[in-house]
């Protein structure tokens, strides 16, 4: 009966609240939303059960398909519910997907950052991947960042130790203890298998968070990890003009677009694609111009990166120059800010042009 079905359902959700109610409150309100309509569909249940027993033969036929739908419904809940008590005492990987741009950097910090995640957890780090990681490093930059959160000492001759020996010094520390490790734009299928032995599945409900644009690459994790894949999407259009009028006419009555800039800024605010970053940055960026237009200004690549490293804008980091500042370029391509507008003999970029309009 789909009565009993729901009260399967019931019964799981009301032992999840009980088993965390001092562990993850935020989630509390949700499971207790989701045994209110449960009940509600049950005292329904249990009447069109009963109409259908009495005189089966002039149920409505649309009851009927209603009853088959909850039934069906409250399997799938049960599923959800068996697989999220299978996880909360498993190691799980969250895996944030979506382009550049997305803000997907900003959520996971949002949560990694909480302070009731903070209290859940005994260590955490945080550890920024990009594309150009070496193995070595980032076990050395975990270990220090777990160290300095609990007050712990440094292992002698960090520095000296081999790739083996770092995973097997990050496998000791964290045998014992309920981990969060937060690894930000992964790019590549293989991290999953250098960092796999490294981070121990000691039944204590410890977290990896990770950020990336490639989604087989949060896929591939599924082969060690068990995994909850949340793809970002960009903002409606309505809640992504309201983003660009709060941030590019702040000083406007009201934050109004001023009727006169409505055309070139619906060009502006049509070129961000609904990206919340490219939106707030070009938000940020506009009140500061005077209200004159120039569109899609076209500049040579080693001018552009010249001009970068000349105002100091490029933060050294061991490489050249040139090559901080050929990845910030990239960079600003990948995130829709810029556009390739020729290409040179060997492949490289000659000249690039801006996507949006800029008031000067």
């Amino acid at each position: 009966m789909a009565e009993t079905a729901v009260s399967i359902s019931l019964e799981e959700v009301f032992q999840i609240l009980k088993k965390e109610t001092n562990l993850l409150r935020g989630i509390h309100k949700d499971f207790s939303d989701t045994r209110d309509e449960l009940e509600s569909i049950q005292t329904f249940l249990k009447d069109a059960d009963r109409r259908a027993a009495a005189d089966e033969a002039n149920t409505n036929d649309g009851i009927r398909t209603w009853v088959k739908q909850v039934r069906e419904a409250s399997f799938r809940i049960e599923d959800v519910v068996y697989e999220y008590l299978r996880g909360t005492e498993e190691h799980t990987v969250i895996s944030v997907v979506g382009m550049g741009g997305l803000g997907k950097t900003t959520l996971a910090k949002h949560v990694f950052y909480s302070e009731i995640v903070k209290s859940h957890f005994h260590c955490r780090a945080c550890i920024k991947v990009s594309q150009s990681y070496t193995m070595r490093g980032l076990l050395i930059d975990m270990i220090k960042q777990f160290c300095r959160e609990t007050n712990d000492r440094l292992p002698q001759m960090l520095q000296e130790m081999d790739e083996k020996s770092l995973i097997s010094k990050v496998r000791q520390y964290l045998k014992q203890k309920r981990y969060l490790i937060f690894f930000d734009d992964v790019w590549h299928e293989d991290f999953c298998d250098q960092v796999e032995f490294a981070m121990p599945n000691n039944n204590k409900s410890s977290r990896i968070i990770v950020t990336t644009r490639v989604r087989h690459v949060a896929e591939f994790f599924k082969k060690s990890f068990l995994v909850h894949v949340h793809n970002l999407q960009p903002l409606l259009p309505d809640k992504a003009w309201e983003l660009f009028c709060k941030k590019a006419f702040r000083f406007e009555p009201d934050g109004h677009c001023p009727g006169e800039l409505e055309g070139i800024s619906n060009e502006i605010f049509r070129k961000c694609k609904g990206l919340p970053m490219e939106i707030v940055a070009i938000g940020d960026l506009l009140p500061t111009k005077s209200k004159t237009a120039k569109e899609d200004y076209s500049i040579h690549h080693n001018r552009l990166t010249r001009q970068w490293i000349a105002e100091r804008f490029v933060q050294y980091d061991g490489r050249t120059s040139e090559n901080v500042a050929d990845e910030y370029l990239s960079e600003l391509i990948h995130r829709n800010l810029v556009q390739v507008s020729t290409v040179g003999f060997e492949g490289k970029l000659e000249v690039v042009k801006s996507m949006i309009y800029y008031m000067k």
